[in-house]
């Protein structure tokens, strides 16, 4: 079972370029040796949060609780933070038969990540949820062009506690398909299940590269 470890901090702008070498140069190698292996890292391009998100993926919560008592982890995370600042994590894992989650992500991906908490207040409130989000949202967000790459449940962290992970390839029919009277409609219908709604569109600060022998990493912006 994948868990989640993601990272989020904002860019001491004084130390980009220092940021930028020690992060492609020590941070992701070091965190791949530990098990948490870097799936990519995001800037928000809108939304209101963290300017970057790092996604790095475990293969169970007892190799990353084995990575965080390590003090190559500690060593890690205490260089970072010479570079950044509001520094925080959240620990996420799967909610199953939900998307199909996968580490290689397409050059031109963009991410549209929505999160909510589900209002439970009376029997069946979750059972309608379910109903709702199986049979007429998540195939909404697929006919949007919007792949469903996963439901994510945030384990440790700040709410909202559901993460609804997608991922676009054709990313100049995102806005006019968010702004569209269907996604509107579904998005008031969703409002009917959830509270604390909240949304942020995501494009690459760093990506996998393929070699010809093996995988690296290259920073888009900095």
């Amino acid at each position: 079972m994948a868990v989640k470890l993601m990272h989020y901090w904002t860019i001491n702008p004084a130390k980009k370029d220092e940021y930028a070498s020690f992060i492609i140069k020590k941070f992701i190698p070091g965190a791949n040796r530990l098990g948490l292996h870097t799936v990519a890292g995001w800037s928000v391009l809108v939304g209101s949060y963290s300017e970057v998100i790092m996604e790095t993926v475990s293969s169970d919560l007892d190799q990353l609780e084995a990575a965080f008592k390590t003090n190559e982890y500690r060593k890690l995370k205490s260089e970072l933070l010479n570079f950044i600042k509001h520094y925080k994590t959240k620990v996420q894992v799967p909610i199953p038969k939900r998307g199909s989650y996968s580490m290689s992500i397409a050059q031109d991906t963009i991410k549209f990540n929505q999160m909510w908490d589900v209002i439970t207040l009376k029997p069946g409130d979750y059972k309608n949820y379910e109903q709702f989000v199986t049979h007429e949202f998540y195939p909404l967000l697929e006919k949007m062009g919007v792949h469903l790459a996963g439901e994510w449940d945030v384990l440790i962290g700040d709410e909202p506690h559901t993460v609804c992970e997608g991922r676009v390839n054709n990313v100049s029919d995102l806005i006019p398909a968010l702004q569209g009277p269907e996604f509107r409609k579904g998005k008031k219908k969703l409002k009917q299940y959830v509270e604390n709604y909240q949304s942020r569109i995501l494009s690459f600060h760093i990506r996998k590269i393929k070699g010809y022998r093996s995988e690296g990493y290259e920073m888009v912006d900095h």
